[in-house]
């Protein structure tokens, strides 16, 4: 009588090709022929943003700022005079995605970044729209806000103010 053989079990299967996979894995040459074990940067996203949120039946205006460093960012959202307060911030080399409490719901922003340009969509329970946001020129969060009267010191002879 012929021995039969019996496939093995396909979650063991799985589990003997992901461990054996993970031992022999090493990391992807690049065209140069190295490897490249630096990964992509990302941007800083800490500024005041000017939005635009709209949906089927509305269009608001309103600001975003984001305030901290990788792994605690902090911040607001204020569209059409509701205040959502940042939960979580995370960034990648052009995008970004933003969770805020407004109201015990979340709001998500999903942001792909072109320059200071931001644009995507949100979410907001079974509320959905685009949003486009736009970072204000000169303004990272806690920084002075210049209100344009003079390019001269206050001690100057020749103050027009």
């Amino acid at each position: 009588m012929a021995a039969v053989s019996r496939p093995a079990p396909l979650p063991g299967l799985l589990c003997a090709l992901a461990v054996s996979a993970g031992c022999a894995a090493s990391p992807l040459p690049t065209p140069g022929g190295g490897s490249d074990p630096t990964p992509a940067a990302t941007f800083d996203p800490v500024g005041r943003y000017s939005l635009t949120m709209s949906s089927e039946t509305m269009v608001s205006e309103g600001s975003m700022e984001i305030r901290g460093e990788p792994g605690s960012y902090a911040g607001m959202i204020d569209v059409g005079g509701a205040a959502a307060r940042i939960l979580s911030l995370e960034v990648g080399e052009d995008h970004m995605t933003v969770r805020a409490d407004l109201r015990r719901q979340t709001l998500i922003l999903r942001l792909a970044r072109d320059g200071d340009y931001l644009s995507g969509n949100w979410v907001l329970g079974t509320q959905r729209g685009t949003i486009v946001a736009n970072r204000r020129p000169g303004q990272t969060s806690g920084g002075p806000v210049s209100i344009g009267r003079s390019v001269r010191p206050p001690h100057s002879d020749h103050d027009p103010s």
